[in-house]
């Protein structure tokens, strides 16, 4: 393929006069290191839009490709077709227009864009995919949309804050399809691993309206909701996490919904393979009751499974107690219970209780209750001694850094589906598996 030949002596003569101009040695002479950076940089971004301008109207004309826009358009179905200009927003935020084929006829259901070269290009909201992935990236990353724009503009990059959304969202509307799979490379795998799984909830305020109304005149309700989440990772042979794994981060709202997408990743990730999983979680029945069997119905062993009550949940449990202890005997007993926790040793917690608080029957006592409901997963000193984590700091560390700093604002309410997409998408970025998303999204066949 070749430019034009106008098309491609317009672009040499635009290099050589940028590379000959004598502002940049003038700038760096008077010390303007800031404002040559600057000023030289734009300028580049100028030169690539040309660059690209030229290849994708080039390309256009290509009949190679005119008869793969063909091929697509009979695959969805799409017929009458003639050209008509499109146009497209680069990695730079610029657009240009091109010409490509156009369906004038589509399919009852169909929904998607009419342009051949878009399907064949996953351009979406006439926005290339660099421009999608930039854009969406800054704006999980970022506190809020509009200073994602304003990022964005600082770097060159066009974007207004309604621009920013709606291909954010879309971006992340798309990639959900293939939750489960589609932040994983093809070496992923807990084959032979020791798994670390751990879950927990966050908050944010949510807004719902009534049934057929929305809009900013109308009143919403401003509900907390739980978003529910877990981070899949590993340790290596010191018990530590491991640097060279990439953790997993993804979750939702419903209990049973949270449990079914884990064991969607852990599918895939032949997680019956693995060399032992532990699960880390705070006392919460809905986790419990869910473990074991969601581990063991994908062919996790159950000699495997080790359920870990996360310690620091523990001792605070522990200390709620301390009020009831006898005063003459909080001292002594309340050291002697603690030692006797960090040992996993609910026999000598439970002696230490009957003799430090008096008067309470331990078969009702609540703070007694959860402790004997847990009594399996306190097995502390025995993990200490096989270098596994104690506590769940890992998902905590998550909850704060994926939902707490991005949608638990004072005075922002969420559409619980965008605190979802948006949280899912933020969690690929901080586990930094977002090239492989999206090299898996628009790379592939």
């Amino acid at each position: 393929m070749e430019f034009p030949l106008s098309e491609a002596k317009l672009l040499k003569r635009q290099f050589s006069d940028l590379l000959s101009d004598e502002l940049w040695t003038s700038l760096l002479i008077r010390g303007k290191f800031y404002e040559f950076e600057k000023l030289l940089y734009y300028e580049v971004l100028k030169l690539y839009d040309k660059f690209c301008e030229g290849i994708i109207k080039a390309v256009s004309r290509n009949q190679e490709f005119i008869e793969a826009q063909k091929a697509k358009a009979a695959t969805a179905g799409l017929k009458k077709l003639e050209f008509r200009v499109s146009n497209v927003r680069l990695r730079t935020g610029t657009k240009i227009n091109y010409p490509s084929l156009y369906a004038k006829i589509a399919p009852p259901a169909y929904i998607g864009s009419r342009h051949l070269s878009s399907l064949v290009w996953q351009i979406t909201q006439n926005c290339s995919p660099m421009y999608q992935s930039i854009t969406c990236l800054y704006s999980v990353l970022c506190p809020s949309f509009s200073v994602a724009k304003s990022l964005l503009n600082y770097q060159g990059i066009h974007a207004n804050y309604e621009k920013v959304r709606q291909v954010s969202l879309g971006l992340a509307t798309a990639c959900m399809t293939e939750r489960s799979s589609i932040q994983l490379s093809k070496e992923d795998t807990l084959a032979g691993k020791e798994v670390v799984i751990a879950m927990d909830g966050g908050r944010s305020r949510t807004r719902v309206y009534e049934e057929g109304k929305s809009g900013r005149a109308e009143k919403f309700d401003t509900h907390w909701r739980e978003p529910k989440m877990f981070v899949i990772t590993t340790c290596d042979e010191n018990g530590k996490l491991n640097k060279v794994d990439k953790p997993i981060y993804d979750g939702t709202f419903g209990d049973d919904e949270t449990f079914e997408l884990l064991e969607a990743y852990l599918k895939n990730l032949e997680i019956d393979k693995a060399k032992s999983v532990q699960f880390l979680a705070d006392g919460a029945p809905w986790i419990w009751n869910r473990v074991k069997p969601s581990l063991l119905s994908l062919g996790v062993r159950e000699d495997k499974i080790i359920e870990t009550l996360d310690y620091y949940h523990a001792s605070e449990h522990l200390h709620e107690m301390k009020v009831y202890f006898d005063k003459d005997k909080q001292a002594t007993h309340f050291t002697q219970l603690k030692d006797a926790l960090w040992k996993g040793d609910f026999k000598q917690m439970t002696r230490l209780i009957k003799e430090g608080i008096t008067g309470v029957d331990l078969e009702e006592f609540n703070p007694f209750k959860y402790f004997r409901k847990q009594q399996e997963r306190i097995g502390y000193q025995l993990l200490r001694d096989e270098n596994r984590p104690c506590g769940s700091g890992v998902i905590e560390s998550a909850i704060r850094r994926i939902v707490n700093l991005r949608f638990k604002f004072p005075s922002t309410f969420w559409y619980p589906e965008n605190v979802e997409k948006l949280a899912f998408m933020r969690g690929v970025a901080l586990s930094g598996r977002w090239e492989t998303m999206m090299d898996n999204k628009f790379n592939q066949p």
